[in-house]
């Protein structure tokens, strides 16, 4: 539950944990979702590492534009959109989805970053969700409280004191895009699933000149077209209704499937992470 006790930690310390925050039929489809992405074919959209059994898929981009359309519903939860609309507003958009996959001894850690550096004019923020648990020592995100609000280079964030943050299947860990943090790789657990969703408000895109209101647009349309997959689907769930205006009402009358390719068909080029990419171990005391 995203209380005003998690708002004023993620203000403070960059980031929050919100415990089974994901339904548990919904977390059963994205698993089952995720089961043909996991193998390990050279296409564009996955990245892959090697690992003692083999190729292993370690990121999967553009997580709507697959075909099966299942990770879509998650921007018509309420429990993902209502924190969505506390932290950014009602102008809340997506501007990206992904997935990050650990494997056992793959030995790909995720080095300190910051997902995006911009003015602060107005928050944005990005969502983990967690479809595998993320257990203490075992490659669970680092991050350094309050460096969200600390004008350093990222490399002399990641020295500061840090702390880990483990979390279970259905949690959901919501940090700051300016919070430097990173993660080691996993030895002990098979499979580490995570869904990451980067939320910016449109007078944050377009105030700061990030996106243009065309690239704002043609991702906004994304909330209405998962309300209605949905409403189709599942209608007797609780939906979002996005308290924006409809960039494109003809998308109504349009198969979803090619809603989608239209969208997909224009770039979004989000603006890149800064890195440090020395290795430096985290400073948890």
């Amino acid at each position: 539950m995203f209380d005003a006790q998690a708002h004023e930690k993620l203000r403070q310390d960059g980031f929050c944990r919100l415990p089974g925050l994901i339904p548990p039929d919904v977390l059963e489809r994205l698993r089952r979702f995720f089961d043909p992405l996991l193998e390990p074919d050279w296409v564009p959209r996955k990245a892959l590492a090697a690992s003692p059994e083999g190729k292993v898929v370690t990121n999967v981009g553009e997580l709507f534009n697959w075909g099966d359309p299942a990770a879509l519903e998650l921007l018509a939860l309420r429990e993902v959109m209502d924190v969505a609309t506390a932290v950014c507003g009602d102008d809340v958009f997506v501007v990206q989805e992904f997935a990050v996959i650990k494997n056992r001894g793959d030995d790909t850690p995720v080095l300190w970053h910051q997902d995006m550096v911009h003015g602060r004019s107005a928050p944005c923020f990005a969502m983990g969700i967690y479809l595998d648990d993320a257990d203490p020592g075992e490659g669970a995100l680092r991050f350094v409280p309050g460096s969200h609000l600390m004008d350093e280079p990222i490399c002399e964030l990641a020295l500061k004191p840090a702390v880990e943050v483990p979390a279970k299947a259905g949690d959901v860990i919501v940090h700051d895009m300016m919070a430097a943090h990173s993660s080691e790789p996993m030895t002990g657990n098979a499979l580490r699933r995570v869904i990451y969703l980067e939320f910016l408000s449109v007078a944050l895109a377009l105030g700061e000149d990030i996106y243009p209101r065309e690239v704002v647009d043609n991702r906004r349309r994304l909330l209405f077209a998962a309300r209605r997959y949905r409403r189709e689907n599942f209608p007797g769930g609780s939906c979002f209704k996005p308290r924006q205006k409809d960039p494109s009402p003809r998308d109504r009358r349009r198969p979803l499937g090619e809603v989608l390719a239209d969208i997909y068909a224009l770039p979004t080029r989000p603006r890149p992470a800064t890195y440090c990419f020395d290795r430096i171990p985290a400073n948890l005391g």
